[in-house]
């Protein structure tokens, strides 16, 4: 293949995917493939003219490539009306299936192409459009997402939070997409994300150490720090981790939570310091 004719391929395959997302892309990529072929034969018989005419073929070049989006997205709108979207798992189904065949999840009424047309004037929009490029007026589909964020983000904060995280506050500071992740038997973290501003999700976290110490967390150890805070509970100890939070996102924080005590023990002391003697204090 061409370097000319991958370009293109990937100019539409692209397009489809800042289109409609990856479960669909994945769903046109066949039909994505076929249309790259077709438009990189059009375009490299275009490009041999002579020398004199180089201006123009890069010309109607430039036009291909910024057709190449459009055409994908075309495209996607058109397969996007027999195709809905788990709002569980991602995955694509048909739009005859009323639940998902993978997760087992209720699927929603409207396809994905149906979800984009605008219930005030009536105009069907580019599929992932979240407002009317008409009127402005906001679309089911993203009604839909926004909806089903709502839900995922409340059962994470009482059905999950109660089940894996019982001994710690639960998380009231704000932000969306929230997300708790099990490493081990009793080693989790939770993730919260606030939409590109670092400083409101460092304030979040700042806050949330304070609900932690409301709650009878407290610094403990050998090395006490306020970003890691321990509780006893009976037997155990419980740590909360906020000083690494911010190491994979800026805007997304991500706090530990384990069992075990901190370096020293729980209930660290620390040594007096030696009395200095001297050769009198044998004669006293």
């Amino acid at each position: 293949m061409s370097f000319l004719k991958r370009m293109i391929k990937k100019g539409i395959g692209e397009g489809i995917e800042k289109a409609v997302g990856e479960a669909v892309s994945k769903v046109v990529e066949p039909k994505a493939t076929e249309l790259a072929n077709k438009a990189a034969k059009h375009i490299e018989e275009a490009s041999k003219p002579a020398v004199a005419e180089t201006k123009k073929t890069f010309s109607g070049l430039e036009e291909a490539f910024s057709n190449l989006e459009r055409a994908a997205q075309g495209y996607a709108t058109e397969a996007a009306k027999n195709i809905k979207i788990c709002p569980e798992c991602g995955k694509p189904a048909n739009a005859e299936v009323k639940f998902c065949q993978d997760c087992g999840a209720k699927l929603p009424e409207k396809t994905v192409a149906e979800g984009a047309v605008c219930p005030k004037c009536g105009k069907q929009n580019a599929i992932g459009t979240k407002f009317c490029q008409d009127c402005g007026e906001k679309l089911p589909q993203a009604i839909e997402e926004e909806n089903a964020q709502m839900q995922r983000d409340n059962d994470v904060l009482t059905k999950e939070w109660a089940e894996y995280l019982p001994e710690y506050p639960v998380w009231d500071q704000g932000g969306n997409r929230f997300n708790i992740e099990q490493y081990d038997t009793e080693i989790f973290s939770f993730t919260a994300c606030f939409d590109g501003s670092y400083v409101d999700a460092k304030e979040a976290v700042r806050q949330y150490r304070e609900t932690l110490k409301s709650a009878g967390f407290t610094q403990a150890g050998q090395y006490p720090s306020e970003e890691h805070l321990y509780k006893m509970v009976g037997e155990k100890c419980y740590h909360a981790d906020t000083e690494h939070c911010f190491e994979s996102n800026s805007d997304c924080p991500a706090i530990g939570f384990s069992v075990g005590e901190p370096t020293g023990g729980f209930n660290y002391v620390k040594p007096e310091p030696k009395k200095k003697t001297s050769i009198l204090d044998l004669f006293k």
